[in-house]
């Protein structure tokens, strides 16, 4: 018996090596910054709170959406008023920083004078990822980075130029998402499918919605006499139909 435990010593001893290195390395805190969240509701670092308590849950909504965030946009010219356009997003993760999902927005003002909104986008804005059985992941109150305008008015507000519009980014921490879901493959998901001449054949698998509720979009659209009512703004990452064939 002591032989047997002598024999397996060296074998801790090297497992305690490996550990020891890997907790240095920081091994082990990756694979907690890759992780999921919980199904339940948590802050997330950096700010926001997730929507773990609704997982699975279909047609989820932090906020009331206006019909056309929720469907394939039409292509023709939108309503005059406010409007919040989805640009480029993706799935980032390294080694010394948490993995996170980057959502770059672009507003609208829709109208000949500039728009004003809090610098914090109201409460924070609300981003949820859907799949075919339910909600993936999500959060509301997520802090909002402004690239343009740089530079607050009054009141701490964002004064977005009717010409060049304004630049913001939002970060959904992985921690946003549901138990057993993984980051790149919620990514890989959340893009519409090509053919062999990469172009688009059909709506992505996940869908991916963002919105926010600020007083002043609602003053820009009573201002505009816009049919679109609320302080609400969303916009997601569905594909625009064509009017004649109803696809993308």
């Amino acid at each position: 018996m002591l032989d047997k435990v002598r024999a397996v010593v060296p074998w801790l001893a090297v497992a305690a090596v490996v550990i020891g290195m890997s907790y240095q390395q920081g091994l082990f805190s990756l694979v907690g910054r890759l992780a999921p969240g919980p199904a339940r509701a948590v802050a997330l670092p950096g700010g926001g709170v997730s929507d773990g308590d609704r997982c699975g849950a279909e047609g989820y909504h932090r906020f009331r959406l206006p019909a056309d965030v929720l469907s394939p946009p039409p292509r023709d010219t939108p309503a005059p008023g406010p409007r919040l356009v989805l640009g480029a997003y993706g799935f980032e993760q390294g080694p010394r920083t948490p993995a996170r999902f980057t959502i770059s927005l672009f507003v609208v003002p829709g109208g000949k004078r500039p728009l004003e909104l809090s610098r914090t986008l109201g409460d924070g804005v609300a981003v949820e990822i859907e799949g075919p059985h339910g909600l993936v992941g999500g959060a509301h109150g997520l802090p909002v980075t402004w690239h343009e305008p740089t530079g607050t008015g009054p009141g701490h507000r964002m004064r977005v130029g009717a010409r060049d519009g304004g630049v913001a980014e939002v970060a959904l921490p992985v921690r946003a998402l549901c138990p057993g879901h993984e980051g790149a493959e919620v990514m890989r998901k959340l893009q519409a499918p090509i053919d062999a001449h990469n172009t688009v054949t059909g709506q992505p698998p996940y869908t991916l919605t963002v919105s926010f509720s600020d007083p002043g979009v609602g003053e820009m659209r009573a201002s505009l006499r816009s049919p679109d009512r609320g302080d609400v703004l969303g916009a997601g990452n569905l594909i625009p139909l064509d009017p004649e064939t109803g696809r993308p």
